[in-house]
């Protein structure tokens, strides 16, 4: 908030200080006049020594007074004492040889505009970011920082032999499962004519449905915690139903040991950090791709403005190299205020058709806020800033009763300021609408009732 300067807050001086200024200028006074006259010879010597012992003579009242001062204004019960409301009183030819001015403060209506600072991001919530699922390496890198990629693009093709075991177990419990089925389904008929005991046919079943589990828990490894697609598991099934099953049928581990990973996404590789021949563990991030048709848009809004932030009001962003601002709205304001710049992240969404906005950008955002009730608007010349605090000077209505017509009695108002601009100040508390604000003048207004202060209460104005 903008300082204003004001007329530093003067009193009386003590009658301590008038005595030794009366003193100094009797006995100044004196010595002039004996030297000049010296100087032109137009007293003799005789005459010195009778205006030196004048000056005795008046130093000495001097002190005599000084003293009587200085026990006079000791006495405590002597001390400046009194009541005041608070009122200062300007006649109307004051008023117009110091030119004050006067408006009514205006309720608010326009919405407060918050100027505000930031930059562009991708949207978090759709980076893809591509890792490993298991301990690899990367046999081919097909995709290049900064590359557009469409949805199924390849993007890096891995060779682990985690993976191929994990491939070859899937297959084995396939196998033992299909063994299980056919031997209940010949079990089944064995029972019906007792051929087999009801004890074995039931553990057969139970050897059924446990190898079925192990089987699809299996699957669900490949497909879940490996990432293995669908179209390169059922091939893997391929010719296991046979009762006599080849070696090749199983496939090559070498075969088994790779996988090629592809983009979940339409985007831009914004983030590249593979190489090929190289190994990374599961945890590692090879590349991130982020989709282009939005950004998010983060704004700083500092710690004295935070509470007038809210979700869904308005934005008008201006990006540098546009003609046209884009409008948005505010999705999210953070809860905790940022260490390095001391601010309050606020996010809003903007579209972005083609690609032509990119990540990082610097912008500036407009922020409407609305009106409240309550509120008023004053010019910036009415108030006065004073020890921290913001003060405007109001006509005092019940002075219009007084003995004087031709006297107007004005009283301070300490004011809340909601956003203070280059012609005027939005209130938030402390006046009303139609109360009638002093402008040319509230600077001396402010001297005045300092001074006023001072010389009824005898301490200075809070």
């Amino acid at each position: 908030m903008t300082t204003h300067a004001t007329a530093p807050a003067t009193g009386n001086p003590t009658q301590k200080s008038g005595s030794r200024f009366w003193k100094f200028s009797a006995v100044l006074g004196v010595s002039v006049a004996v030297g000049s006259a010296f100087y032109l010879q137009l007293i003799t010597p005789e005459g010195v020594k009778s205006a030196f012992a004048q000056i005795t003579t008046v130093e000495k009242k001097a002190g005599e007074g000084s003293a009587k001062t200085a026990k006079y204004t000791s006495t405590d019960d002597d001390k400046p004492k009194g009541s005041w409301n608070g009122l200062v009183a300007v006649t109307s030819d004051e008023e117009v040889a110091i030119g004050f001015n006067h408006v009514k403060a205006l309720e608010q209506k326009d919405p407060i505009r918050l100027e505000l600072t930031g930059r562009t991001a991708y949207d978090p919530n759709t980076v893809s970011r591509i890792r490993p699922r298991f301990d690899t390496r990367v046999e081919t890198v097909f995709a290049n920082l900064g590359q557009e990629i469409h949805k199924g693009d390849p993007l890096v093709e891995l060779y682990s032999v985690d993976l191929a075991t994990a491939k070859s177990d899937f297959q084995v419990k396939y196998v033992q499962w299909q063994h299980d089925v056919r031997l209940l389904t010949l079990r089944e008929q064995l029972i019906k004519t007792g051929a087999i005991s009801n004890q074995l046919f039931v553990d057969t079943q139970n050897d059924e449905q446990k190898s079925r589990l192990d089987f699809n828990l299996a699957r669900d490894k490949l497909a879940l915690l490996y990432e293995v697609p669908k179209d390169e598991i059922d091939p893997l099934l391929v010719g296991l139903q046979d009762k006599l099953i080849g070696q090749e049928k199983f496939g090559s581990l070498t075969h088994k040991a790779k996988m090629t990973i592809r983009s979940k996404t339409d985007g831009v590789v914004i983030d590249r950090n593979v190489v090929v021949g190289s190994y990374y563990e599961s945890t590692d991030v090879l590349m991130e791709v982020a989709p282009i048709d939005h950004l998010h848009v983060l704004l700083n809004v500092y710690e004295l403005d935070q509470d007038k932030v809210k979700v869904g009001m308005n934005l008008m962003i201006h990006f540098p190299f546009l003609e046209k601002d884009i409008t948005g709205k505010v999705e999210y304001v953070a809860s905790q205020v940022s260490k390095d710049n001391r601010a309050v992240k606020v996010r809003a969404s903007v579209n972005n058709p083609g690609g032509r906005l990119k990540s990082d950008m610097l912008v500036t955002a407009s922020l409407e806020i609305p009106p409240r009730v309550g509120q008023t608007v004053i010019p910036r010349l009415a108030m006065v800033a004073l020890n921290g605090n913001d003060y405007v000077f109001v006509r005092d209505t019940g002075a219009e009763g007084s003995k004087d017509p031709k006297t107007k009695e004005y009283r301070r108002v300490k004011v809340q300021v909601a956003q203070e601009n280059a012609d005027n100040v939005v209130i938030a508390s402390g006046l009303k609408g139609g109360d009638d604000v002093v402008t040319n003048g509230s600077l001396i207004l402010s001297q005045l009732y300092e001074d006023r202060a001072m010389t009824v209460t005898g301490v200075p104005a809070r």
